[in-house]
């Protein structure tokens, strides 16, 4: 029998209308409360034509200023419901984690990219916390210190790479590979080479996570039929895209985990993570170091993964903004010259005394934060919250562009200014911190916040101790006005990224 578009189309429709009436059903037994207030929805498309696509996070922003910093709206049949500020966030992956703490189940991300093998993709569970044990290990406030000598050198290339390349365009291919050899090297003792292929399989796999993880980005995730077409079906051209991005997210996980386990067999592994796990399983029973095989080779992947896009985005953020603040990069450098002279690059060990710098640090994490919506978390059973039904499935974001953005928390959250975070010639802890809302809530709160954190601090410190950052000149001489915009995704990264650098 030969089903046409049509006849799919009206089945896929019936099945919509069947399951919002079934919820319905539910949510009149289980609750007589409203849900939290929301833009008004369509029958059966609910929200969809509304669901932010450009800059999600400006309209979710824009919601919360007219509905509150509760915001309830439905992407076809699934409810989503926005968490605007940090009271809301606190309460609720905090305060509720026991059932706020999962993860929406994408179809597009986890069966069709392969993408489940990632700790922040998995759902709450004894998995879960199988993986994130074993990456806590390595990747704790204490453990990730061991791996600076790697940040600071790599960060140290860099510099050279710059100075010696005439090209200011070349500037963020050296930063991409720069981070890469910080991360490879950690986790699985390689060094990264210029044009490198293994960046390149890295880079469409990434590609494949920021599309897959924009909710209602592909209607497989709520009519989960649509696996079934074929991929030359009409709106089966999802598939072509996911058939890309698995291949490429096999060969970022697979490829050098394994390298590590051969050039181990043959004595000649570099140190690394992957080395040191793949050590501490090898006198176990044969079937019990089988079996904990795949969560090192999850975890090591999800390391890597984890570690590149987000911190490498910040890093943009930052060379923009010195390009467009002068007067703060300025400041920073007559900070350098007083702690450590002229004579030598930041150490770690200079780190608290330069609370300036540590201040830009957090206004370039929170004025252009890199996943200005957190990754989803998923409600695991019937809730009632400040008067509100939030129904179980319910999937939850907590908006921290908005959070971060607050007029009433941050004085002209626009600008960029370090001076917010001082007082008294110190970082002021009476300040929010923005790793509160950039390195996700509660539970699934990012493992790898600190490593993150000490590769800014290399690069960001090294950086204003030897260069100048400025934006190019128009044909008369005088300096381009720069706007920092965004591009569109889960991770989000400057789009603008031209400037000059030369030496102090």
């Amino acid at each position: 029998m030969i089903v046409s578009f049509t006849q799919l189309t009206a089945y896929v429709l019936g099945l919509l209308l069947l399951s919002n009436l079934l919820k319905r059903i539910g949510r009149n037994k289980a609750s007589r409360l409203p849900l939290p207030p929301g833009p008004k929805p369509l029958p059966l498309l609910g929200n969809y034509l509304e669901r932010p696509k450009e800059e999600p996070w400006l309209v979710t922003d824009k919601w919360i200023k007219q509905y509150g910093d509760l915001v309830y709206y439905r992407i076809l049949g699934q409810g989503v419901l926005v968490l605007g500020s940090l009271k809301r966030t606190h309460d609720l992956f905090d305060k509720r984690s026991k059932i706020y703490s999962s993860r929406p189940y994408s179809y597009m991300l986890s069966v069709l990219c392969g993408w489940d093998f990632a700790i922040p993709v998995q759902g709450y569970g004894d998995i879960w916390r199988q993986h994130r044990r074993v990456f806590q290990q390595y990747f704790n406030i204490n453990a990730v210190s061991k791996y600076r000598p790697i940040q600071l050198r790599e960060a140290r290339k860099l510099l050279l790479r710059i100075l010696n390349d005439s090209n200011p365009m070349d500037v963020k291919e050296h930063l991409r590979n720069t981070f890469a050899t910080i991360v490879m090297e950690i986790v699985y003792g390689y060094k990264v080479v210029d044009n490198d292929p293994f960046i390149h399989i890295t880079e469409e796999a990434m590609d494949g996570f920021n599309a897959a993880t924009v909710p209602g980005a592909f209607l497989v995730d709520m009519i989960p039929i649509m696996l079934y077409l074929p991929s030359w079906f009409p709106g089966g051209g999802f598939k072509k895209l996911a058939k890309k991005w698995k291949k490429a997210t096999m060969e970022m996980i697979d490829v050098p985990f394994f390298k590590v386990k051969d050039e181990m067999k043959r004595g000649v592994a570099q140190p690394s993570i992957t080395s040191s796990m793949i050590q501490s399983v090898a006198e176990k029973p044969k079937a019990e170091a089988e079996a904990m095989e795949q969560v090192l080779k999850n975890t090591a992947g999800t390391a890597f993964a984890g570690g590149t896009d987000t911190t490498i985005s910040a890093v943009y953020s930052f060379f923009i903004a010195m390009a467009m603040h002068p007067e703060v990069q300025k400041k920073a450098q007559k900070e350098l010259d007083a702690v450590i002279g002229t004579d030598r690059l930041p150490e770690f060990e200079d780190r608290e005394s330069l609370p300036y710098i540590n201040a830009i640090i957090l206004e370039v994490l929170r004025w252009q934060n890199v996943i200005p919506l957190i990754t989803p978390h998923l409600s695991t059973q019937d809730d009632i919250y400040d008067g509100y039904f939030i129904p179980k499935g319910t999937v939850i974001v907590g908006a921290a562009w908005s959070i971060l953005h607050d007029p009433d928390v941050f004085e002209n959250p626009l600008d960029f200014n370090p001076e917010r975070y001082l007082k008294d010639g110190k970082v002021n802890p009476d300040i929010i911190d923005p790793a509160i809302a950039i390195f996700g809530f509660g539970r699934r709160i990012c493992p790898g916040r600190y490593l993150s954190d000490d590769t800014m601090y290399a690069m960001i410190s090294s950086t204003l101790a030897t260069f100048n950052i400025a934006p190019p000149l128009d044909p008369n001489g005088v300096p381009v006005q720069l706007k920092c915009q965004m591009s569109s995704g889960t991770i989000t990264c400057v789009l603008l990224f031209i400037h000059w650098l030369s030496l102090i």
